[in-house]
This record gives structure tokens, sequence and C-alpha cells, in this order.
């Protein structure tokens, strides 16, 4: 087991060393905060400035790249791959990859869009978050299949290093699959970022409040 300078494992984290079998080293990298009660699996690679919030689980064999964040109580698949930059909602169950900058939300988690602020936070100027952007659209909202999408988002971003860094994990081999984007709404007039919906299979559960309830919406 590796851990990086100035890492911090807060009360009651747990860390498994690797196996033979597996890449026989857990490393958590440099830089990184690892809150109370969380379990960092066998064979984990976890990148340098990453925050793991409380409570988070993690499967063997996870990786998760620099500066990402995991919110408190998430899961994580083994195999998952969480890209560089990404966010992983509060309470949300990742079964599969996500991907550079991405942000994921839900039981079962979807892409809902693009961690932009932690791409400000970064240092990333507005033309390229604002060429980040079009290009996710032009991958997850576009028609056509994903190899299709890909190569007409190489051909007109493809010199961006972010973009490239986005398309290069998503022909990465996997053993997870790629999270897709959940169910959306249109951009509103102003050409703010589209609205995300629940997936059709996510119904409110029975403690949600409803409207003629207390804590409903008038």
């Amino acid at each position: 087991t590796e851990i990086g300078p100035r890492t911090q494992l807060r009360e009651h984290v747990t860390v498994h060393r690797g196996t033979v079998t597996g890449s026989e080293v857990t490393r958590v990298g440099a830089d990184c905060l690892v809150m109370a009660v969380t379990h960092v699996a066998h064979d984990c690679a976890i990148g340098d400035q990453v925050i793991i919030a409380n409570n988070v689980v993690m499967g063997g064999h996870v990786a998760i790249g620099a500066n990402a964040v995991i919110g408190g109580a998430a899961a994580l698949h083994q195999f998952v791959r969480i890209g560089r930059g990404a966010m992983v909602g509060g309470m949300s169950g990742v079964e599969a990859d996500v991907i550079p900058f991405g942000s994921v939300l839900g039981n079962r988690a979807r892409l809902a869009g693009l961690n932009v602020v932690g791409l400000k936070r970064r240092g990333y100027d507005r033309p390229q978050v604002h060429r980040l952007r079009a290009a996710f659209r032009m991958l997850f909202r576009a028609d056509g299949v994903l190899a299709e999408r890909i190569g007409r988002t190489r051909a007109t971003f493809g010199g961006d290093p972010l973009v490239a860094e986005m398309l290069a994990f998503i022909e990465a081999p996997s053993h997870r699959g790629l999270i897709r984007a959940a169910l959306a709404a249109p951009a509103d007039e102003a050409g703010d970022e589209p609205r995300y919906d629940r997936p059709e299979n996510d119904e409110p559960r029975n403690d949600e409040p409803k409207n003629d309830e207390p804590g409903g919406e008038p």
C-alpha cells in the first residue's frame, strides 16, 4: 500500500493492500483528503488532490483521476474508472466509468453534465469551458451511434487538450462501460445548460413530500 505525501486519512478509514493477482499495490496519491469511515479496497489507484467524503465505499481495482471529488456515502463498483476532475454526487451508486470533468448523480448514477465549478477552480478560462461544453453536447446529446459522435467531436474539437483527454478516456479499454447522460429537457433561450430530469425508472421515494403535505411545493 502506498500513501502519498500530505494525504490525510481520517477516522476509521480502511485501505486494503494490493493482491498478487491484481496490481499488487493499493495507491492513494499526494495531497488527498479521505474523510471518515471510507473504505478503499484492494488494488485501487487514487490520483493526486482527490477529495473523498465520509462513508464512501469502493470495490477493488477502482481508478480515480487527479482532482476528482467523491460525495459522501457514494458507492463505486469494482473496476470503475473516475476521470480527472470529475464530480460524483453524494449517495450515488456508480456502476460504470465517469468521463473526465463529468458530473454524475443518482442511484443508479447518470451523467448530469460537466463539473463546471471544478473546471473554474482549476483555472480553465471561459473559452476552454465553452469548447468542452460544446464537445459534451456533441458526444452525449447528438444523433448517431457513439463511434460516429466521437468522430465528429474529434474533427471539430480534437485540437483542444481537454476534449482530447475526454475522447482518449472514452476510447480506452474498460471493464464497466461508460455512464451515459440522463434524460434532458431542451436548453432555455438564454443558452444555459439543459435541465436534467429523473431517469424513467427512478421513481420518487416513499418518504419524499407530496405537494399537499408539509414540506411539499405549494
